[in-house]
């Protein structure tokens, strides 16, 4: 996650740049498209490491019985607990497009939650 926020930082430096004494903060709706940006980017790159793979379609299993949204809420706080990577890997083991962009959606919400309570970003 720390690798993400600091992709989000500095996405977040470049969109204050070029504001330059339009607006002082940026709008939640725009920190977090920019989160939504470091976030998709560091899906894109996910590697599962070797060995990963028969853990995580074992979790990937075990998730496939449940319902949706406890679904994505586990996904979350995999995501949260174990990484990114691991996350993403489960969730394209649950091989369902739309669960997975729906998982994005909840991490960058969870994420910018997150960043909020720990006084990084600030509650507009």
């Amino acid at each position: 996650m720390e690798e993400i926020y600091k992709n989000f930082e500095v996405k977040r430096a470049e969109a204050l740049k070029q504001l330059e004494g339009k607006e002082a903060e940026l709008s939640v709706e725009k920190q977090k498209e920019i989160l939504k940006e470091a976030v998709s980017e560091r899906m894109a790159t996910v590697q599962p490491a070797i060995g990963q793979q028969q853990a995580t379609a074992q979790t990937a299993q075990k998730l496939k019985d449940q319902p949706k949204d406890r679904q994505i809420q586990l996904l979350t706080e995999l995501a949260f607990e174990k990484g990114v990577v691991e996350a993403v890997e489960v969730a394209k083991n649950l091989d369902n497009p739309y669960l997975l962009d729906e998982f994005h959606d909840a991490l960058i919400d969870e994420f910018y939650k997150k960043l909020v309570e720990q006084g990084k970003l600030k509650a507009i």
